[in-house]
């Protein structure tokens, strides 16, 4: 599909009326790949070039994480045991967001668990092909209302942080907070839940003209505002980045910081500091000079920001509706996964209406 300005001036128009300054600077968007069974979910590239992602779990997937290849065809990853679900096999994933390639290769996959399988990040090591480790996340750090959506792995620090955005409503019972996870002890620990910078704003979400919202008991649309989602770290280790999902903000706290048990919520909320704008988003990603490239879930589109301002990079109104996961491969292409997923009927009022053409796309920025 070819870059449409009009559609850039558009979407510009739209985000200075919300009064966020921003610039153009357009990107030519490519298809990797074409999906109409289930929505993709997060992805990774590993340094071989191998595109990896999740399966969306609303849509209830036979195997929850996938290879794709170049002619878009999809393989078990890593196995087709651990691909398809603990209910058959020896082992295997429950439902699963989260994906990310270390500098070793080793792919992590977080599996929120269910109702009787517990919570776990799981380690594989795709170079040698072969389980790395398997990390159980204790019921002690989670909440009832718990969605463990999405982390980051800090290297520097040994630590991998968890971004529990918790789904319920109203919004005011959320409880969203940070799981911190030892990488080589494998004991967590929560922390900053419900702080003010991880909770809902009060913006509803509005996509071609349709509320992001549930169903409620009275059979009206109630709209979702809901709390920490996004959830990126810099390739240095020095900051992570985060956000909810109906805000225009960015904020970052520092890795030394959160990666010290001697610091409590009081003094961890002192170390967060609004660092950028965005627009209501799903994932986000950080690239090497601190900037932040999100999606703009309203607009179809990805912007990159910083303390100077923000600028759009692409906008397509079919190739990028819900722009959800985001990955940099070996040479810096950018990859995107864009699932629709506001056409669900969990996000959409009860009603599917999604007509199933999903994307895994890429850009140079």
């Amino acid at each position: 599909m070819p870059f449409s300005k009009l559609k850039i001036a558009a979407t510009l128009a739209a985000l200075v009326l919300n009064t966020i300054s921003v610039s153009v600077a357009a990107q030519e968007l490519s298809t990797y790949a074409k999906i109409s069974d289930t929505r993709p979910g997060n992805i990774t590239i590993t340094s071989d070039n191998r595109v990896i992602i999740t399966q969306q779990p609303l849509d209830g997937p036979s195997l929850r994480v996938v290879e794709v290849k170049p002619d878009g065809s999809k393989v078990p990853f890593p196995t087709l045991d651990w691909a398809d679900g603990p209910e058959k096999g020896k082992v295997g994933i429950t439902a699963t967001i989260g994906i990310t390639t270390a500098s070793n290769d080793v792919v992590w996959i977080l599996d929120m668990g269910g109702t009787n399988t517990p919570a776990q990040l799981v380690a594989w090591d795709s170079k040698a092909d072969r389980l790395h480790k398997v990390i159980e996340i204790p019921a002690s750090v989670k909440q009832p209302i718990s969605f463990l959506q999405d982390f980051v792995l800090d290297e520097k620090h040994g630590k991998i942080y968890i971004a529990d955005m918790t789904f319920t409503a109203p919004a005011s019972a959320m409880k969203p907070a940070f799981v911190v996870v030892d990488i080589e002890t494998g004991q967590a620990r929560r922390v900053l839940e419900a702080d003010s910078h991880l909770m809902p704003v009060e913006h509803d979400v509005m996509i071609n003209g349709a509320l992001m919202g549930f169903k409620a008991e009275d059979g009206t649309t109630q709209p979702w505002h809901l709390a920490m989602n996004a959830i990126a770290i810099d390739p240095a280790f020095e900051y992570v980045y985060f956000g909810s999902m109906n805000s225009t903000d960015v904020f970052r706290i520092a890795t030394a910081a959160l990666a010290d048990e001697a610091l409590d919520d009081a003094a961890l909320t002192t170390q967060i500091e609004r660092y950028a704008d965005k627009r209501p988003n799903d994932g986000f990603i950080v690239d090497a000079e601190s900037r932040v490239v999100s999606g703009d879930i309203e607009t179809s589109a990805i912007t990159r920001s910083g303390p100077k301002g923000l600028e759009i990079l692409a906008q397509d109104d079919k190739r990028l509706r819900w722009p959800d996961g985001f990955a940099f491969g070996p040479d810096g292409t950018l990859y995107i996964t864009a699932n629709q997923l506001n056409t669900h009927p969990a996000l959409n009022g009860g009603v599917d209406s999604s007509d199933k053409e999903y994307f895994i796309l890429t850009l140079k920025p």
